[in-house]
C-alpha cells in the first residue's frame, strides 16, 4: 500500500508540469529578446555558439501560448571579453551573470537595468580601474571593489565611497564625469600603501570643483587623508563638515565665493596649511584657532562682514604672513595693532564695490 501511494504521488508531481531550469538543448527555441542578445554577443565576442550555450541555464515559459526558453544564467567568465551589447537589458528572466575574469574597463549603463532587477553580478578581476572611464550608473548601483580588478593600480575604496555620496548629496549625476576629470590622484613609496596582492593603491591629492553649485560635503571626506589642494570655490557652501579636521595633509584651501556663515574652531588642526582663500563669503568672524596655523603664508579673508580680529594673527603676521582684510567691517579699534596698516579700505567705501 506505501509502495503504490509513493508511485501515485510521484506521478501527481510530474503530471502538475511547472518551468524547469535546465541546460538548453541544441535546438532550444529562445525568446526573440534572448536570441537578439546572443547573436549580438557571438558577433562582438566571436564565440562559437555551442560554446557559449554550453556556458547558459534556461528556463521554459509559456508566452501567449508558445513555450520559449528564457535564459536565468549566464556565465561568462574567462572569455577575454571587453564589450557586452545593450541588449543584455531585455534578459528579463536573468538571475545571475558572471563576467569575472574578462577585460572590461566599463559596462554598459543597460546593465544597471539588469542590476536593479535583483541579479547577481559577478564582475572581479577585470580592468575597472579607472573610474572616469566607468559609466555612472555602474558605480553609483554596483559596487566595483577595485582592490579586487585586474590592475597594477587601483583606487582606494572609501575614497570612492566618498565621491559617490558626494554626487548624489549635490544631485551631480549629469555632470559626474566632470568630478571625477577634476581629481587629481597620485601614488608615491612614502605616502601611500600598497593592497595585499601588491597593488598600488592611488589616492587623491587634488580636488578642483569650481561652479558647480555645491550645497553640501559629506562627513566621509575624512577619508581624503592624502588630499594636498581643494579649490571649492563659487559655489553654494554655507558650511564646512567637521570631518575636514582630518585632513591634515592639505595645505592649499580654496573656499572662497561661497555662503560660509562661519569658519569652525576646527580650522587650526589643519596645521598643513599655507594657503587659505575665504573671501567673498559672509563670515562675521574668525576662530582663535587660526593662530595654531604655522605654516600659513597666504590668508585672504577680504570682502566678508568681520568685524574683529583674534590677536593670535599677530604671531603669524610677525612670521611673514601675507593677509588681506580689506572690504570687511574692520576699524582700528576691532584689530590687533599688528594688522592696522593692512585695514586699507572697510565697510561701505567705493573700493569695496562689486568685489
Amino acid at each position: 500500500m506505501q509502495k503504490n501511494l509513493t508511485i501515485v504521488l510521484m506521478m501527481v508531481m510530474y503530471s502538475c508540469g511547472g518551468d524547469e531550469s535546465t541546460s538548453p538543448s541544441n535546438d532550444a527555441q529562445y525568446h526573440s529578446d534572448d536570441e537578439a542578445f546572443l547573436s549580438q554577443l557571438i558577433d562582438v565576442s566571436g564565440i562559437e555558439r555551442d560554446s557559449l550555450t554550453n556556458r547558459i541555464t534556461v528556463e521554459s515559459v509559456e508566452i501567449s501560448g508558445n513555450n520559449y526558453d528564457r535564459i536565468i544564467e549566464i556565465d561568462l567568465s574567462g572569455l577575454e571579453l571587453d564589450n557586452l551589447p545593450a541588449s543584455i537589458s531585455d534578459l528579463q528572466y536573468l538571475e545571475e551573470l558572471n563576467l569575472s575574469n574578462n577585460l572590461f574597463s566599463d559596462l554598459p549603463e543597460e546593465l544597471c537595468e539588469v542590476y536593479g532587477n535583483g541579479v547577481v553580478l559577478n564582475i572581479e578581476n577585470n580592468l575597472l580601474c579607472d573610474p572616469t572611464t566607468i559609466t555612472h550608473c555602474i558605480l553609483d548601483q554596483i559596487k566595483v571593489d577595485f582592490e579586487k580588478q585586474s590592475c597594477t593600480k587601483v583606487k582606494y575604496d572609501q575614497e570612492m565611497d566618498f565621491l559617490l555620496q558626494f554626487i548624489r548629496d549635490n544631485n551631480l549625476d549629469s555632470i559626474s564625469t566632470n568630478i571625477f576629470d577634476d581629481i587629481d590622484w597620485s601614488w608615491s613609496e612614502a605616502d601611500s600603501m600598497l593592497n595585499d596582492d601588491g597593488k598600488q593603491i592611488d589616492r587623491i591629492i587634488d580636488i578642483k570643483w569650481i561652479a558647480y553649485g555645491i550645497t553640501s560635503l559629506p562627513g566621509t571626506i575624512q577619508h581624503l587623508e592624502f588630499l594636498q589642494q581643494m579649490e571649492l570655490e563659487d559655489n553654494n557652501l554655507s558650511t564646512l563638515p567637521a570631518e575636514l579636521k582630518y585632513l591634515t595633509r592639505l595645505k592649499d584651501l580654496q573656499i572662497h565665493d561661497n555662503k560660509l556663515i562661519a569658519l569652525p574652531e576646527f580650522i587650526g588642526n589643519l596645521d598643513s596649511l599655507v594657503s587659505l582663500d575665504i573671501h567673498n563669503n559672509q563670515l562675521t568672524e574668525l576662530p582663535l584657532s587660526i593662530g595654531s596655523l604655522t605654516k600659513l603664508a597666504t590668508l585672504n579673508i577680504g570682502n566678508n562682514k568681520i568685524t574683529s580680529l583674534p590677536d593670535t594673527l599677530c604671531n603669524l603676521y610677525s612670521n611673514g604672513l601675507d593677509i588681506n582684510i580689506e572690504c570687511n567691517e574692520l576699524d582700528q579699534t576691532s584689530v590687533p595693532s599688528c594688522l592696522i596698516n593692512e585695514l586699507g579700505s572697510q565697510g561701505e567705501h567705493p573700493n569695496c564695490s562689486g568685489n
